[in-house]
């Protein structure tokens, strides 16, 4: 995953790096986050997805809690 737009990045002359990073049994987002500090990125690019209300309270959100705790640009599309 991440290998179409890695090639289409930088053929346009960014510098893209894909990782595959094992969670460890962390939430996501705090793994997404701590890997980003770890490989002092500049920028996180991520899709954006909404899932009803009531699975959100219940269950977290990547997107959300991507949204709330970073403490560096995030780039979304949704």
């Amino acid at each position: 995953p991440g290998a179409d737009i890695a090639a289409y990045l930088a053929r346009h002359g960014v510098k893209v790096q894909v990782d595959r990073i094992a969670s460890g049994g962390q939430p996501a987002d705090q793994v997404l986050r701590q890997h980003a500090v770890d490989v002092s990125a500049d920028l996180i690019v991520m899709g954006a997805y909404n899932h009803p209300r009531w699975q959100q309270t219940i269950f977290g959100g990547v997107t959300r809690g991507m949204i709330e705790e970073s403490r560096m640009p995030i780039f979304m599309a949704h």
